[in-house]
């Protein structure tokens, strides 16, 4: 019988969009997949009950316009509480309570390609049945 695993698939909340053409280059290079991308907080909650099969891990940033990134991550939780949240934010002061709501790792912008490429990793490490197409 065949192991079972699944491909990793990420989502970018985000509203700066040269940090997400960054991203989704940084991702097509190591093969991973983007489930979507949202500028802001309601278009995240929509995209994320639709996407099937859910991301794995969503990058979410905390200046959002309609809702905030931990308001959004709250509601994702709600869905679907296995999916990852690492936070990109570079207000500071929130850390804490990223965390503290649910975020899996938090880093402040601005973060290198290398640190976001490494914290994808540790949460791979963490999942072994969640493959990537190109060793990160």
């Amino acid at each position: 019988m065949d192991e079972c695993c699944c491909y990793v698939g990420l989502a970018i909340v985000e509203d700066e969009k040269e940090l997400v053409n960054v991203l989704l280059k940084l991702f097509e290079k190591y093969g991973i997949s983007v489930c979507f991308i949202a500028y802001d907080g309601r278009d995240a909650l929509l995209n994320f009950t639709r996407c099937d099969p859910k991301p794995h891990i969503v990058l979410m940033d905390y200046r959002l316009p309609t809702m905030n990134g931990i308001e959004v991550m709250k509601e994702i939780l709600k869905v679907d509480p296995f999916t990852k949240i690492i936070f990109l934010s570079a207000d500071d002061t929130i850390r804490t309570e990223a965390i503290d709501s649910g975020a899996t790792a938090f880093l402040q912008k601005p973060a290198s390609l290398k640190e976001i490429s490494d914290e994808i990793k540790k949460v791979l490490k963490r999942f072994p049945y969640i493959k990537v197409f190109k060793p990160l």
